[in-house]
């Protein structure tokens, strides 16, 4: 039994700490300059960043952990935006998807 849990918007629902913020501030032009530029900051996890695939991976393993530890005969695959869960029989793929959502 195999079961696809899509996590969408999976950088979007990282939120960054209030320090490391104004690391991730953008400006924002104006028409033609015509006033000075609006300033930013991210709240969440911005997707376009060289290592924020990397980061949001660490998150959904920190997440996972405990289901990897409760149910270790199951298969639980993060990959990009996507879990994929694999048990020999549904109501064990139940109980896991159950627990890892």
């Amino acid at each position: 039994e195999v079961v696809v849990i899509d996590l969408k918007d999976c950088f979007f629902t990282i939120p960054l700490d209030l320090k490391d913020r104004e690391k991730f501030a953008f400006s924002v032009p104006s028409v033609n300059h015509a006033e000075p530029c609006k300033r930013y900051q991210w709240r969440v996890l911005p997707q376009g960043m060289k290592n924020s695939p990397t980061i949001c991976q660490w998150f959904v393993a920190q997440a996972l952990s405990p289901v990897r530890e409760k149910y270790v005969d199951c298969y639980c695959y993060h990959y990009m935006d996507d879990i994929l869960l694999a048990a020999e029989d549904q109501r064990e793929l139940k109980a896991l998807e159950q627990l890892a959502v």
